[in-house]
C-alpha cells in the first residue's frame, strides 16, 4: 500500500497539468478583476487584503477553481488553517482526480495535527567511505552539521574531513594546510561558521572555516594548562565557551570563545575521570563519557559533579549526544544506546535492516548525530561508513513546497519566494539550485538563480509587543539592565518595531534601535487593565511577514496570559500564523512565577520560541545571538522571463517543483504581466 501511495506522489510531483486560468463569460469580468487584485496583494505579501479579494472572486464565479486555490493558500499564510482545509476540500470534490490537491490536503491535515506523528526511522542509505573517489574516508569517527545543511565527516585513518552537501554528495576534502596537516582527527564540532577538530595525534584543536581553510589552532603536547595529551571530545555552551576532553591528562579543559584557557577539572571523590572521551553540553550540564571507568559523569559549568550514569551492559563507551530529548551513548562493542528523557527507557540498536531487509550489524559505532530534517546518522568506525535513517513518513510522501509570493517589481526579472518543509513540519535546508525546476506557462525555465543565504540573512527584524501595565512600567530598571547587552549588539541593518497591547493594539514605533525610546514608551503610556495581546500579535506578525532575514515576535510581559487577552484572535490562530512563516515567538518576563511561565509556553513552544525570565544575569545576556540563530531558510528563485512586456494584464502560470533525496514537492502560483514602471 505504501508503495502505491509513493508512486502516486511521484506522479503528482512530476506532472505539469494543474489548475488553469479559466475563460470568462459575459458578466464574469468582475470576478477576474477581484482575482487580479487579490493576486497583486498576495505577491506584495498583504495576505489579509488578498483574502478578501479572493473571497469576492469565488462568490462571483463559483467554478473559479484558481481563485479558490489562492484563497486556501492565503488562509494558510494567515494562520487560518481550518478555513484553508475547508476550501481545499471543496475544490477536491470538484476536481477528484487532482493529485496535487490531495497532497495539499494531506499536508495541511498533518500541519493541523501538529506534524507527522510517526517518529519511526527506517534505513535510507549508506555513505561508504571507500566509494568516494578523491573524497575517500576510512575509520570515520564523528559527524557535524552546519545551518546550511552541509555536513562534515572526520576520517581517522585517512586524516581528513569530508564536506558533504545536504543531498549526501561530497563537496570537498580537507587535510589542513601545507605546514599543519591533520593527523588523527577524532572529534569535531560546528560553531558559528567554523569547524573545530580535535586532532588526537597532534594534541591540538584545529579551527577551519567552511571552505576548508585552516584558521588557527590551540594546544600542543603537554600537561600544563591549555596543552593536551590526546584531545578526544569537544562541545560548546550557549555563550561560545568550549570544553575539551583531555583524555591522556584525565581532565576537562574550558576555553573562552577566543580560545583562551579558563580552568580545568578532573572530578572528585570516587568520580575521578579516567580517559574521558565524548563530551556534550545540554541544559546547563556537561555530560562526559568516562571511558575507562565505563560510565557517564554529569557536571555543572564549574566542574562540580552532579550525577553518574552507568549501564551494566556497556563495555567501551565512546561518545554521547543529546538530541531531540533523547540521550545517545555509542558503545564500540555493544552498539548505540538511546535513553528517552521523557519516558525514562533505554533502547539498544546493535543492528538494523537495510532496504533489502538484510540485517546489518554495527561494527564499532563511534558517534551519532541528527540533521535539521530529523534524519539520524550513525558513524561506524569499523565498517568505514555512515548509515542514514529517515523518518518513515518523510520517505513515503511529498515534501511540503509552498509559493509564498511572486515579486514582479523588476519585470522582466521575476523572484519567487518559496518555503520547503518535510512531513514533520521541519524546514528543509541546503537544497541545491539544481534540485528545483520552474515552469512558466508549462515551459521549463532553464536558467534561474537562487538567493544566497548570507545575503538573505543580513538584516534581522523583530516586533516587540509590550503589556501596557503599571507592573511592567515599574520594572524599567530591570528591563534596562536585562536588555542592554542585546541593544549593544544590534547592527545598522537590524530593526525593531514596537506595539502596545492595551484595550486595543497600536503600532507605537515602526522602526527603532533605541533602547531608551522603547523604555520611555513603556513607562509613559497611559496604563490599562486589559491587554489585547491577540490583535497586537496578529498585527506584529503581519508586519514581520513583509521582511526577509531572521524574524521573531517578542512579548514583554509582567503577568500571566489570560483568555480575555486573546478573545479577538486566539492563541492557536497566532501560533499557526507564526508557524506558516517560521517565525518564533518569545516571551520576556519580569516575573519568575511558574504560573506566568505556564500561561505562556503554549504560544512559545509550538513556534520553537522560548519563555525567558529577565533577571539581569541570566539567559537574556545571549538574546541577540538567540534571535539571530533563527535564520530565514526560504528559497528565492530568480529568472528573466521571455514573456512579451506588451502583454499587460495577461495571467502567467508558474509551477515550481523540487526533488530532494528522491522525494518530491510541487506548488502552483502565478502573476499578471505588470504595467511598465
Amino acid at each position: 500500500m505504501n508503495r502505491i501511495i509513493f508512486i502516486l506522489f511521484l506522479f503528482v510531483s512530476t506532472q505539469i497539468a494543474s489548475i488553469d486560468f479559466p475563460n470568462f463569460q459575459l458578466g464574469e469580468e468582475a470576478a477576474k478583476e477581484e482575482f487580479k487584485k487579490g493576486l497583486t496583494y498576495k505577491n506584495l505579501k498583504k495576505y489579509s487584503a488578498a483574502k478578501e479579494r479572493f473571497q469576492k472572486a469565488v462568490s462571483l464565479k463559483k467554478d473559479f477553481h484558481l481563485a479558490r486555490l489562492e484563497l486556501a493558500n492565503n488562509y494558510f499564510l494567515l494562520g487560518e488553517w481550518e478555513q484553508s482545509l475547508e476550501e481545499l476540500e471543496i475544490l477536491s470534490t470538484q476536481r477528484k482526480s487532482d493529485l496535487l490537491l490531495q497532497a495539499k490536503i494531506e499536508s495541511l491535515r498533518l500541519n493541523i495535527a501538529g506534524g507527522s506523528s510517526s517518529l519511526e526511522r527506517i534505513f535510507f542509505k549508506t555513505l561508504d567511505g571507500d566509494n568516494f573517489r578523491g573524497n575517500r574516508f576510512r575509520n570515520p569517527v564523528d559527524i557535524a552539521f552546519d545551518e546550511d545543511g552541509f555536513f562534515y565527516i572526520a576520517g581517522f585513518d585517512t586524516s581528513n574531513i569530508i564536506q558533504f552537501n545536504a543531498n549526501g554528495e561530497p563537496v570537498s576534502n580537507w587535510k589542513g594546510s601545507i605546514t599543519k596537516r591533520l593527523e588523527k582527527p577524532v572529534s569535531i564540532a560546528y560553531h558559528k561558521q567554523k569547524l573545530y577538530v580535535c586532532d588526537f595525534s597532534k594534541d591540538e584543536v584545529l579551527i577551519f572555516n567552511l571552505k576548508g581553510k585552516l584558521l588557527s589552532s590551540i594546544g600542543g603536547t603537554g600537561s600544563i594548562q591549555g596543552k593536551f595529551h590526546g584531545p578526544a571530545g569537544i562541545t560548546f555552551d550557549s555563550s561560545g565557551n568550549f570544553y575539551v576532553s583531555d583524555s591522556g591528562n584525565n581532565r576537562i579543559q574550558k576555553f573562552n570563545p577566543n580560545g583562551v584557557f579558563e580552568f580545568e577539572w578532573n572530578g572528585s571523590d570516587d568520580a575521578y575521570l579516567k580517559n574521558p572521551a565524548g563530551i556534550f553540553v545540554y541544559q546547563d550540564k556537561i555530560y562526559v563519557v568516562d571511558k575507562d571507568n565505563v560510565r557517564v559523569l554529569v557536571f555543572d559549568f564549574d566542574g562540580n559533579l552532579l550525577s553518574k550514569i552507568t549501564k551494566q551492559e556497556w563495555k567501551r563507551p565512546r561518545n554521547i549526544r543529546i538530541l531531540e530529548n533523547e540521550m545517545y551513548v555509542t558503545d564500540e562493542l555493544t552498539g548505540i544506546w538511546s535513553y528517552s528523557l521523557e519516558m525514562g527507557e533505554w533502547k539498544l540498536l546493535p543492528r538494523f535492516r537495510d532496504k533489502k531487509s538484510v540485517y546489518r550489524v554495527l561494527n564499532r559505532p563511534f558517534a551519532v548525530n541528527i540533521d535539521p530534517t530529523g534524519s539520524f546518522y550513525a558513524v561506524d568506525y569499523g565498517k568505514h561508513r555512515v548509515d542514514i535513517f529517515s523518518q518513515k513518513n518523510n520517505l513515503l510522501s511529498n515534501l511540503d513546497l509552498k509559493i509564498e509570493s511572486i515579486d514582479t517589481s523588476e519585470f522582466p526579472n521575476i523572484h519567487i519566494y518559496t518555503r520547503l518543509k518535510n512531513r514533520a513540519g521541519k524546514e528543509i535546508i541546503g537544497v541545491d539550485r539544481l534540485a528545483f525546476r520552474v515552469y512558466e506557462n508549462d515551459n521549463m525555465t532553464p536558467l534561474f538563480s537562487m538567493a544566497k543565504k548570507e545575503k538573505l540573512n543580513e538584516k534581522m527584524n523583530l516586533a516587540f509587543v509590550y503589556e501596557n501595565s503599571e507592573t511592567l512600567a515599574k520594572s524599567e530598571g530591570l528591563l534596562n539592565d536585562s536588555l542592554t547587552p542585546f541593544f549593544r549588539s544590534l547592527t545598522e541593518w537590524d530593526t525593531i518595531s514596537l506595539f502596545r497591547a492595551g484595550k486595543d493594539s497600536n503600532l507605537i514605533i515602526p522602526s527603532t534601535k533605541s533602547q531608551k525610546e522603547i523604555l520611555a514608551k513603556i513607562r509613559d503610556s497611559k496604563k490599562e487593565d486589559n491587554y489585547n495581546f491577540g490583535k497586537s500579535a496578529i498585527s506584529a506578525l503581519g508586519q514581520l511577514t513583509m521582511n526577509i532575514g531572521p524574524r521573531a515576535l517578542v512579548f514583554l510581559v509582567a503577568s500571566e496570559s489570560k483568555e480575555n487577552h486573546f478573545l479577538q484572535y486566539s492563541k492557536s490562530r497566532i501560533v499557526d500564523f507564526a508557524k506558516a512563516h517560521s517565525i518564533p515567538i518569545f516571551v520576556l518576563s519580569t516575573s519568575s512565577s511558574p504560573a506566568v511561565k505556564k500561561s505562556w509556553i503554549d504560544i512559545t513552544e509550538p513556534t520553537n520560541g522560548k519563555f525567558i525570565v529577565l533577571d539581569g544575569e541570566g539567559e537574556e545576556r545571549n538574546l541577540y545571538s538567540i534571535f539571530r540563530s533563527y535564520l530565514d531558510y526560504r528559497y528565492i528563485l530568480s529568472y528573466k522571463t521571455d514573456i512579451n512586456p506588451e502583454l499587460i494584464d495577461r495571467y502567467i502560470k508558474l509551477v515550481v517543483d523540487v526533488d530532494y533525496r528522491g522525494v518530491k514537492g510541487k506548488d502552483l502560483g502565478g502573476y499578471f504581466v505588470p504595467y511598465e514602471n
